[in-house]
């Protein structure tokens, strides 16, 4: 069995966090370590993890989703690490030792991301820098990674959110590689703050800048500026909302570097 280890970055994630830890837990191929990197947690967060885990103060006068992870990675000294949020549930009892599979068999595949998408049976696609677009790499809220890759490179802190998509860049050009999607593992995402409209600007506008500047391109604006007007008024006013002001940030990007701070929302 393949050893790794689980890092989570944690801030008030008493209601969310046991749900993770238990699914985790039931793995057929179970985490021999788990990292947590909390960020001032002020509930039961520290009390819900478990007895032997490395629990790491996020050191910085702000935080920032780059840096704590960077952070964390200084603690993990297995092969693979499993990058998992505090309110993803790896629910498929065998996920993780399928990616780990997938990476023992592919040497050239750097990590393994596991995709919301439950219909059908367990399967995975393979992305290379050929189908990459920005958005189908990594994704740290459910991701198994090659560790020493992580060492050789972490990510971004200048990258305010998407920092893993940018690292899958970075991981595409450099390495040549590819990186697995995994659907059918049985992914539950139950964020409490929900996806805000900032939020979900935020990650497209640093994918914009700092990974497909394709999106930056004036034929690509008047393409989101027509699904914002081409809506149907059964579609909810914050889809809407969120195409005419993803316009105004996008075409600020080609002339400003975007600049924002890495947030619990």
């Amino acid at each position: 069995m393949n050893s790794y280890t689980v890092l989570i970055r944690t801030y008030n994630s008493e209601t969310t966090l046991p749900a993770t830890l238990e699914a985790l837990g039931r793995q057929t191929n179970p985490p021999s370590q788990y990292v947590f990197v909390d960020s001032g947690s002020t509930d039961r967060t520290l009390a819900c993890i478990p007895e032997g885990s490395v629990v790491h103060k996020y050191a910085g006068k702000e935080f920032n989703y780059s840096a704590a992870l960077n952070q964390g990675l200084g603690f993990v000294s297995t092969e693979f690490v499993l990058i998992i949020s505090s309110h993803t549930k790896l629910g498929l009892d065998t996920a993780a030792a399928y990616g780990l599979s997938l990476l023992s068999l592919n040497p050239a595949t750097g990590g393994v991301c596991f995709c919301p998408e439950n219909t059908g049976q367990l399967r995975h696609q393979f992305i290379d820098k050929n189908s990459f677009d920005g958005f189908n790499g990594l994704f740290n809220t459910c991701s198994l990674v090659r560790t020493v890759l992580l060492k050789e490179r972490g990510f971004r802190p200048e990258v305010f959110t998407a920092e893993d998509q940018e690292w899958s860049k970075w991981f595409f050009e450099t390495k040549n590689g590819t990186i697995a999607r995994i659907s059918s593992a049985g992914v539950i995402y139950d964020n409490p703050r929900g996806i805000p409209l900032k939020k979900r600007l935020n990650e497209y506008v640093a994918v914009a800048y700092f990974v497909n500047r394709e999106l930056l391109t004036w034929m690509h604006i008047k393409r989101v500026a027509y699904s914002a007007v081409k809506l149907g008024t059964q579609r909810r006013w914050s889809d809407r909302l969120f195409y005419f002001l993803l316009v105004f940030r996008l075409t600020a990007c080609r002339y400003f570097k975007p600049v924002s701070k890495s947030k619990y929302f």
